[in-house]
């Protein structure tokens, strides 16, 4: 369930493709963090995770995984161009891109 600006509830079917994205990815996060407390961290693997995400939402998504990154490494696919300049720009010098 999500909460609008104006305070009203909404159930999972009533948010956004993005705002759905979004809690997804909060969701895998989590899991990683407890999976982290417990066991040898795991690569964490994305695939055009971002799809749904405007520039601002992919560039705090980026953020979130290079936080995610001094843990564990993190590997992120895409074929959107647009996505390397914004992941440039909010992870900095330390971000490896391979283009194939």
């Amino acid at each position: 369930m999500g909460r609008r600006p104006n305070g009203q509830y909404v159930d999972f079917e009533g948010l956004s493709e993005g705002t759905g994205d979004q809690l997804y990815l909060a969701l895998r996060l989590a899991a990683v963090e407890l999976q982290l407390q417990n066991m040898q961290a795991l690569p964490f693997i994305a695939d055009d995770l971002f799809i749904n995400y405007d520039d601002k939402r992919s560039a705090a998504g980026f953020h979130a995984l290079a936080e995610l990154a001094t843990k564990a490494q993190v590997i992120f696919f895409t074929h959107h161009d647009h996505l390397i300049e914004v992941a440039r720009n909010a992870v900095g010098p330390k971000l490896n891109i391979v283009q194939l």
